[in-house]
């Protein structure tokens, strides 16, 4: 499964001194999750998105995955959007990256 090849080295990363405590598990649960399910405010709204560009790639990422927001849904403009990845596509940190260069 892609996302567990692309996510192994997360539980053990640190940002600013704090260390990820989001778990795999948690994360297959987030992206598993229908749109009847999410709370809209648990949404990562990019009209409001405001990311540090001194951080480096993997501090932004951990950024918003410790926001608490599900990574795998995010708003624009009243829009409730889903995010997938295809296995042979773009790794999660690629498509995550590509949300953050969105907004700049």
């Amino acid at each position: 499964m892609f996302l567990d090849k692309n996510l192994d080295h997360i539980g053990s990363n640190k940002c600013h001194e704090e260390v990820f405590m989001i778990t795999r598990e948690e994360l297959i649960r987030m992206r598993n999750m229908t749109f009847d399910e999410i709370d809209p405010d648990d949404a990562i709204d990019l009209d409001d998105l405001d990311v540090d560009v001194t951080l480096s790639k993997q501090e932004k990422i951990l950024n918003i995955l410790n926001s608490g927001k599900n990574p795998y849904f995010c708003k624009s403009q009243g829009y409730l959007i889903k995010v997938g990845f295809e296995p042979n596509g773009v790794s999660a940190e690629e498509a995550l990256e590509s949300l953050v260069k969105m907004k700049w």
